[in-house]
């Protein structure tokens, strides 16, 4: 059969199960007009309905632009239906979008490309919209749609991970964007919050003259791409767990700490130059200590939780995990940081020069 390429877009009710048991026929009623709404929205940007099944819409369009505008106007313009209706009685499309090569037969199409969008639309938020990277790629870099990293997800009868994006949430609602933020990075250090992991863990330098006990559980892991954590570890990402600061407690030879930009510093072995510990000293030094997982006895069991400073990645590390991923620039801690030291603009973020670091030597909150 003959293949081509289109913007496959994929919608289906989230909940509709349980909107039937609750009131089947007002349900029905509901589904019928936003159905058609769809439709209408479809054709208006230059798709085409391909089929319905139930509470589903497939449809494909010339372009991913169009796709996407669809998408974003229909749900849109969701947000105001029925303002009436109480919450858990609302109608809510969850949509997912997809570009790849199609075969066409009795007025369908087919194709990895179409369930692939199906399963993509399976992870968008109700009222949301979800994409691939192939997506995201296609759109032109000054499309005014912002979308979050979701990382790979591995789905059902696909063979190989699928790198998913999410559109913000509070372009729609228009809502706080932090709100996005703290949804895909819940209880991490750098936001404000804790998780739980094991009670008890031990560690040490390479040549073992610096070691430490940890007593409380940590309050975070995760992974950093920024270019400073890159040059004062020498390694392409850097993984870390951070733990409450009066929980660490060293033996044997003292860290030695070095500057290494305007709002924190590393300690490190003197012996052997192993960097071990991460500590932010602005606004006010933090009241927890991030540690180099892999200077953990037993790092196997503090896994990364999500990805940080991702507009640093390198091109040729490639990670495939459905791990939330952020920028360093929407840490609320770290601008809040950077601002005290007169940086308030992510442009200005970057390590010290030697001669910078060493005038910060006399630093009162440096320990």
């Amino acid at each position: 059969m003959k293949r081509q390429l289109a913007a496959i877009l994929y919608a289906d009710v989230a909940g509709y199960s349980r909107l039937t048991g609750q009131n089947e026929e007002q349900t029905h009623q509901l589904l019928n007009e936003a159905l058609t709404l769809l439709t209408e929205a479809i054709s208006t940007t230059g798709g085409s309905k391909v089929h319905e099944a139930g509470d589903a819409i497939l449809a494909e369009f010339p372009s991913v632009t169009e796709a996407v505008d669809c998408a974003f106007g229909f749900q849109k313009s969701m947000v105001g239906w029925k303002p009436d209706l109480p919450e858990n009685e609302r109608v809510e499309f969850r949509i997912g979008i997809h570009i790849g090569e199609v075969m066409r037969d009795r007025g369908d199409i087919y194709g990895d490309g179409v369930n692939i969008a199906a399963r993509i639309e399976e992870v968008a938020q109700a009222g949301g919209l979800s994409v691939s990277s192939a997506v995201v790629e296609q759109l032109a870099s000054a499309s005014k749609y912002n979308f979050d990293d979701l990382g790979y997800r591995n789905f059902k009868n696909i063979d190989r991970p699928v790198h998913v994006y999410q559109l913000r949430s509070s372009d729609l609602l228009g809502g706080n964007p932090m709100q996005d933020i703290e949804r895909r990075v819940e209880h991490q250090p750098l936001f404000g919050d804790a998780i739980e992991k094991p009670i008890v863990t031990t560690g040490r330098c390479v040549c073992g003259s610096v070691r430490f006990e940890v007593n409380q559980a940590a309050v975070g892991t995760g992974f950093c791409h920024c270019r400073i954590c890159q040059r004062s570890t020498g390694a392409p990402v850097f993984a870390w767990t951070a733990f409450p600061l009066d929980a660490v407690k060293f033996s044997r030879e003292k860290l030695k700490y070095h500057r290494i930009s305007l709002i924190a510093e590393q300690g490190f072995c003197e012996n052997c130059g192993s960097p071990v510990v991460w500590r932010s000293l602005k606004p006010k030094p933090a009241d927890y200590m991030v540690i180099a997982t892999t200077c953990l006895e037993n790092p196997e069991d503090y896994a990364p939780t999500w990805h940080q400073g991702v507009e640093s990645q390198l091109p040729w590390l490639e990670i495939q995990d459905d791990l939330p991923r952020t920028r360093t620039e929407e840490s609320p801690m770290l601008r809040r940081a950077w601002a005290s030291m007169g940086a308030p603009e992510p442009d200005d973020w970057k390590a010290l020069d030697y001669e910078e670091a060493e005038q910060l030597n006399d630093d009162p909150e440096s320990p």
